[in-house]
């Protein structure tokens, strides 16, 4: 691969760019054609598809990690009596990294709609004052 300037880029760079820094794409977004070139002669094309707009949304955690530390009329009633209906949530646990794997898990079962109130997955010392945010909140 050659940049403007006639210069090598390695492959190794230029897929790196492509995982790390460019952003997903909403659900229902075009579908991007890549041309592939081997030799100077185009070869193919490698297709990107974007997740359909009514897909379920894109979650890279088992929700068996969520089944395992609440019960279904739990997560039921969370989802359901407090996040659709914007009631402040204030989840904890030993563990950090269930606490937020567990929350955005949460969060994903929300689907269709979409949490509008502020959420901090980990809260730290500064934010403590968050706490006392009159409104809605997912901590």
């Amino acid at each position: 691969i050659h940049n403007a300037d006639g210069d090598s880029i390695p492959i190794e760079r230029v897929i790196s760019h492509l995982i790390l820094s460019t952003p997903v794409p909403k659900p229902g977004g075009p579908t991007l054609l890549i041309p592939l070139e081997t030799l100077g002669r185009l070869t193919g094309r490698m297709t990107l598809h974007t997740p359909p707009l009514k897909d379920l949304p894109l979650v890279d955690l088992p929700f068996e990690r969520l089944v395992s530390c609440l019960d279904i009329p739990t997560i039921v009633t969370v989802v359901l009596g407090f996040l659709a209906l914007e009631q402040k949530i204030i989840v904890t646990s030993t563990r950090p990294s269930l606490v937020l794997d567990s929350c955005e898990l949460l969060r994903a079962l929300l689907f269709p709609f979409e949490l509008c109130a502020p959420y901090v997955p980990r809260l730290t010392e500064p934010f403590v004052s968050c706490l006392e945010f009159p409104g809605a909140i997912f901590v």
